[in-house]
């Protein structure tokens, strides 16, 4: 789907953007000043398979370049799966990224929707599951999980930790997950870094569902910046006090609940729901936008929620108050 996503920023004047799941103020400095260094690369071919990032990513975590497959982002990892397991039953738990959904539709997969994992009964080939889940935040707990992962051995459980960097709670590890013959997990540079317009994911998991997956990736899917950048974040330290971005996404999350008029669904991550009362979403960006420079993100279009609902991803002190402020002044 290409309508729809949040962080629409084009043809706005935006100040402050909320709408999507990554930090604004994360200091990438020296990545830009490293990617300008390097900005002749781009006249040349990328390696068609991102190898050498491929094996930075395997050293550091333990794991077998085979069990790796860059992306053009996670999305593209989505719609490669889809296509490799064309055809087949997939069920996806909701409400969630809307890609899953749309990645399985254009494959020709017979979907069903869960409203939790546990409801799981067997009856598919794939199941989908975004952990930390966009847009609730909320984690699915890892015994729970694995637990299922064990009791379904001949269902592919494709579980997309793009948040992962954004909570405390316990998530699969890459090492643990290719143990598993039956499990793909989705990573995604993008929302650490905040690198979204380099386009910056992979894959992992055992070699023959790699592989089963490889088959249909295009050569030189990754560009030459995004393979650079990936190699100089990984080879330097980008320190993120989780816990202390954790505590002001409470902090946010508490004075926007005492607004009237609005309830707030706090989970595990940096991003949250609001539901209004009786107003909505899509009215609620619009004075935003109009009035204060202020991106939400309107969650109307996510399957299982409606028109009431919106997304808010933790930015600075100030912005938050600002957002707070506004929405005040609104209701």
């Amino acid at each position: 789907m290409i309508n729809g996503h949040g962080d629409d920023i084009y043809g706005k004047t935006i100040v402050s953007n909320f709408s999507s799941n990554i930090y604004n103020g994360f200091d990438v400095s020296e990545l830009d000043t490293h990617l300008r260094e390097h900005i002749s690369s781009i006249h040349s071919y990328p390696e068609p398979d991102a190898a050498s990032l491929a094996s930075l990513i395997s050293k550091k975590n333990n794991i077998s370049s085979e069990n790796i497959c860059l992306t053009n982002g996670a999305t593209e990892a989505i719609y490669l799966i889809a296509q490799a397991f064309r055809g087949k039953n997939s069920s996806i738990v909701i409400p969630t990224f809307s890609e899953y959904e749309d990645a399985c539709k254009v494959n020709e997969h017979k979907l069903r929707f869960l409203n939790l994992l546990s409801d799981f009964d067997g009856n598919s080939d794939l199941v989908w599951l975004c952990n930390p889940n966009n847009p609730t935040g909320k984690t699915t707990d890892k015994l729970l999980l694995l637990d299922i992962i064990k009791r379904f051995p001949r269902i592919i459980f494709v579980i997309d930790q793009s948040y992962g960097f954004f909570t405390l709670m316990e998530t699969l590890q890459m090492d643990e997950a290719t143990a598993y013959p039956n499990v793909i997990l989705l990573h995604s540079m993008t929302k650490r870094y905040v690198i979204p317009g380099l386009r910056l994911g992979y894959i992992t998991g055992c070699e023959s569902v790699i592989d089963k997956v490889r088959k249909y990736c295009m050569p030189w899917s990754v560009n030459q910046l995004a393979i650079e950048a990936g190699k100089y974040l990984l080879q330097n330290d980008f320190p993120l006090n989780i816990q202390s971005y954790l505590d002001e996404t409470n902090r946010f999350a508490y004075e926007l609940d005492k607004i009237k008029g609005l309830n707030v669904y706090r989970e595990d991550t940096n991003f949250f729901l609001c539901k209004l009362a009786g107003r909505t979403a899509k009215d609620l960006k619009s004075y935003l936008i109009d009035n204060h420079g202020i991106l939400i993100r309107d969650a109307a279009n996510f399957r299982g929620l409606d028109e009431h609902y919106f997304r808010v991803a933790t930015q600075s002190f100030d912005e938050n108050n600002n957002l707070i402020k506004a929405i005040k002044e609104w209701i």
